[in-house]
C-alpha cells in the first residue's frame, strides 16, 4: 500500500477517527507488507470510527 492509497482509504472518514494496527497471532519480520483497512463505527451520534489496519502475511497472501 502506498502513501497515496492509504490516504485514498483515509479519505471518507472523520479526523477524529482513532487508527489502531491490528496485530494477529502470526510471524512478522521487518520486510514490507501490504495492509487491509477495516473501518469499525464506535458512535453513531458522533460519528467516530476505528479504523483497523492488519498487515497481510506474506504465507497467508500466498495461499489466497
Amino acid at each position: 500500500m502506498t502513501k497515496g492509497e492509504l490516504i485514498d482509504a483515509l479519505r471518507d472518514y472523520p479526523d477524529r477517527s482513532l487508527v489502531v494496527i491490528e496485530v494477529h497471532d502470526t510471524m512478522l519480520s521487518e520486510d514490507l507488507y501490504d495492509f487491509t483497512l477495516d473501518a469499525v463505527e464506535m458512535d453513531m451520534m458522533q460519528c467516530k470510527y476505528e479504523l483497523r489496519l492488519t498487515a497481510i502475511n506474506h504465507h497467508e497472501k500466498l495461499i489466497t
